[in-house]
């Protein structure tokens, strides 16, 4: 029989259980403790894994709090923008107010941070030569808030390539690593068997099983948002 293979696209969790199984199960026997050293050496292994996996999951998360939290200022200046074009110009449809909201106000401000920005880009150079100096200064805020966004836009984008090159360059190698070894350990232990008389099936106890009709977990994708 064939053992059971770790697949790239396999949860960590999931893994560590495997991981876990294993060397209980060669402590277990005494005709197999001996090998248990090298599979707890892997669930140590699992363990550092994992928390590059948290690391980059954690900076995805602060990245995107800082997107949220960049699209709600840029939101509020949004609004005052259009409440004090609405207050000099009196009218939804002037031009000067139509300048600036070519879509109504709740149009712009529904949008994610990154669509938003291409939408306003332009505004603070219009703004600030405006009459009114409300107008002015907050032409400088928008300013200030476009910088900001572009930043928290960046962080976001390069949070989410750092997930994603944790995963090819450690996970994947990892589960690579972990089924060689395996499968190493599949071989001492077949011949074990053969030398030492033990039942045929002796070999592949010490692999954990998948449960019949469950899917194997998957690991959550690299992109958008990590598990909380």
């Amino acid at each position: 029989m064939a053992i059971n293979t770790i697949h790239h696209d396999d949860s960590l969790d999931h893994i560590w259980s495997i991981l876990v199984y294993e060397e209980a199960r060669l402590l277990k026997d005494r005709n197999a403790s001996d090998l248990a050293p090298e599979a707890g050496a892997l669930v140590e292994r699992w363990a550092q894994v994992n928390a590059g996996q948290r690391s980059a999951w954690r900076a995805e998360i602060v990245a995107q709090a800082g997107v949220d939290a960049e699209d709600d200022l840029l939101d509020d200046t949004i609004d005052e923008i259009d409440n004090d074009l609405l207050r000099v110009f009196r009218d939804r449809d002037a031009p000067q107010r139509k300048r600036y909201f070519k879509r109504a106000r709740h149009e712009i401000v529904r949008l994610g941070l990154e669509s938003e920005l291409e939408v306003v880009r332009a505004w603070p150079a219009s703004l600030k030569t405006e009459g009114e100096a409300a107008l002015q200064a907050l032409g400088a805020r928008l300013e200030a808030d476009i910088a900001r966004g572009d930043a928290a836009v960046d962080e976001r984008q390069r949070a989410v390539a750092a997930t994603a090159d944790q995963r090819v360059r450690e996970i994947v190698r990892f589960v690579d690593e972990l089924n060689a070894a395996r499968r190493t350990r599949y071989g001492l232990l077949i011949q074990r068997a053969e030398e030492r008389r033990l039942p045929k099936d002796w070999p592949g106890r010490f692999f954990k099983k998948s449960s019949q009709g469950t899917k194997r977990t998957k690991a959550a994708p690299a992109v958008e948002s990590p598990p909380a």
